[in-house]
């Protein structure tokens, strides 16, 4: 695996997360409003769930290839 397609790989992650932080903000508004969308807590859970497996998959891949940042 190329070092463009991972850090592609970790900036998707870093949406991902981003994502369902919104959603979350959202939802805590909505219910200090007391409008209820319940139906987001699963696709949450799972955005979140992705994210998680996607992130160490790409630490796992990060290790294997031996990539390491520039000192300096």
């Amino acid at each position: 695996m190329t070092l463009k397609l991972l850090t592609q790989l970790s900036h998707f992650i870093t949406m991902l997360f981003g994502i369902a932080f919104g959603m979350t903000m959202c939802l805590l508004y909505q219910y200090k409003v007391r409008i209820f969308i319940d139906d987001l807590y699963p696709i949450i859970i799972l955005i979140i769930f992705i994210g998680g497996c996607l992130r160490v998959y790409t630490l796992i891949l990060w290790k294997k290839n031996n990539y390491t940042l520039p000192e300096g």
